[in-house]
């Protein structure tokens, strides 16, 4: 791809699902057609290429298709055109070992030393007076 982000529902010329098992590859390749869009696997046999006319039924027919390849011991490897864009997080160092944020969530005051012209404590007492 040329570097472009695209948005999630904007038309692609061609998207392909990689599968593999047992060093065998199989793609399964949506492209447009004039009246519709083609489906095609690729590897594990002769190819196969299926015409949808409603995306919709493409959409229920690959998910059927992607769901017996898992349930056969096939696995995702990729997906492409890849959509992502900004750098792979993975790839650099934390500042700290610890990535939660745990200096920004506060601690809360106990009850007691609550003044009583504060908004959480009169919640609470207006809580422990309704349960009395």
């Amino acid at each position: 791809m040329d570097g472009r982000v695209l948005p999630i529902g904007s038309p692609v010329d061609e998207q392909i699902w990689t599968f593999a098992r047992n060093g065998e590859q199989l793609e399964i390749r949506r492209a447009p057609a004039e009246d519709g869009v083609l489906l095609s696997v690729i590897g594990g046999g002769p190819s196969r290429t299926y015409f949808f006319a409603e995306v919709a039924k493409l959409e229920s027919f690959q998910a059927d298709f992607e769901k017996f390849l898992l349930g056969t011991g096939w696995l995702f490897v990729k997906y492409s055109p890849d959509r992502r864009s900004g750098r792979e997080r993975r790839h650099f160092s934390r500042l700290l070992a610890d990535r939660r944020r745990w200096w920004t969530d506060g601690l809360p005051e106990p009850l007691g030393r609550a003044r009583p012209d504060d908004d959480r404590y009169r919640r609470v007492r207006r809580l422990r007076n309704r349960t009395r």
